[in-house]
């Protein structure tokens, strides 16, 4: 006979085939709350049978031209354009668990269904810090706040800390940096500035962005100070996750931390998946292990994803490097 859950339901139906459907559509929307970085992203997927890497090829810029035809003749041809490349290889990544038939079948908790909600949000974070990675590493345009020069300097910060705070002058610089190498917003008409929550700290003790949100925004329940939810400020929208990036510096003088608040314009950088191998979940249900599991003790459950990143426009992306309220000191 078989044992009932609280919810009435037979133990052996969670791994049930026909639940799997519901099981992936629940890992999934688990998942996407947590990919900040993925979605700002070019995609380039590999088609099936299309091999693991992709070569991603930008022709650049050509000059102007402003010198008028004479009559009867014609230009030198162009010759100077040059296609940059960059190749990107997707790797696998995954995680899964095991269950004996003694939790499956007598736990309190539907052990499974919690563990589809934990790996989701956990493929989630993942696949998110794997892009945000390789995005981080291939910037190539820093901004380091105040009258610093380098992260070093900014570590051996005191006193002033306050003023290598990001802020709204810092924010226009990186947008002027954007703006001058003729980079395009990436959303809604606006570049998109992902951000620590410690970095939101500090922003919102800057008047300029406060008044802002305050009397440029919906003064109902929907304004950015009454919901919780970032805004946009000066063609920016914010982005707030604890994945943005942070560097720590053992050997920094005064100062632990120096957080990055990256400015993303469009085209910036690439994600890249597997068609044939979309992000799915895993189900092996008790019993279906035959020689290794002879005595069908055992059930699994897990989650599998392909995925890579890199940026593809090194002028489309910049790293705002500061401090902020939180960055330790060290004592």
């Amino acid at each position: 006979m078989a044992i009932t859950d609280t919810w009435g339901t037979s133990a052996d139906a969670y791994l049930a085939p026909a639940i799997k459907t519901t099981y992936d559509r629940q890992l999934l929307e688990r998942a996407l709350p947590n990919l900040v970085f993925a979605r700002y992203g070019v995609s380039k997927n590999i088609p099936a049978r299309g091999g693991t890497s992709i070569e991603i090829r930008k022709l650049a810029s050509i000059a102007v031209s402003t010198t008028a035809l004479a009559e009867d003749s014609y230009p030198a041809a162009v010759s100077s354009a040059a296609f940059a490349t960059k190749t990107l290889s997707v790797s696998q990544y995954g995680q899964y668990t095991s269950f004996s038939d003694i939790v499956e079948l007598q736990s309190y908790d539907d052990v499974i269904g919690e563990f589809v909600k934990v790996f989701g949000e956990n493929m989630g974070q993942t696949l998110d810090i794997i892009v945000r990675n390789a995005v981080w590493g291939g910037i190539t345009t820093d901004q380091y706040a105040g009258a610093a020069v380098s992260d070093a300097s900014l570590q051996a910060t005191i006193a002033t800390e306050a003023n290598y705070y990001l802020d709204s002058a810092e924010i226009m610089e990186a947008v002027k940096t954007l703006k001058r190498n003729n980079i395009d917003p990436v959303v809604d008409g606006k570049y998109v500035l992902i951000v620590h929550p410690d970095t939101v700290l500090d922003l919102f003790g800057d008047s300029n962005i406060v008044n802002a949100f305050q009397y440029a925004a919906n003064r109902g329940e929907a304004n950015p100070l009454f919901s919780g939810v970032l805004g946009d400020y000066m063609g920016v929208r914010f982005v707030e996750t604890t994945h943005a990036p942070s560097l720590y510096q053992t050997t920094a003088t005064i100062m632990n931390y120096v957080y990055s608040s990256l400015l993303i314009g469009k085209g910036a950088y690439a994600v890249t998946v597997l068609d044939a191998m979309a992000a799915k979940l895993i189900i092996h249900p008790r019993g279906s292990g035959g020689f290794i599991d002879p005595l069908e003790t055992q059930s699994q459950i897990g989650w599998k994803a392909a995925i890579t990143a890199g940026v593809i426009d090194t002028d489309a992306i910049v790293d705002i490097h500061h401090l902020t309220s939180t960055s330790a000191m060290i004592t």
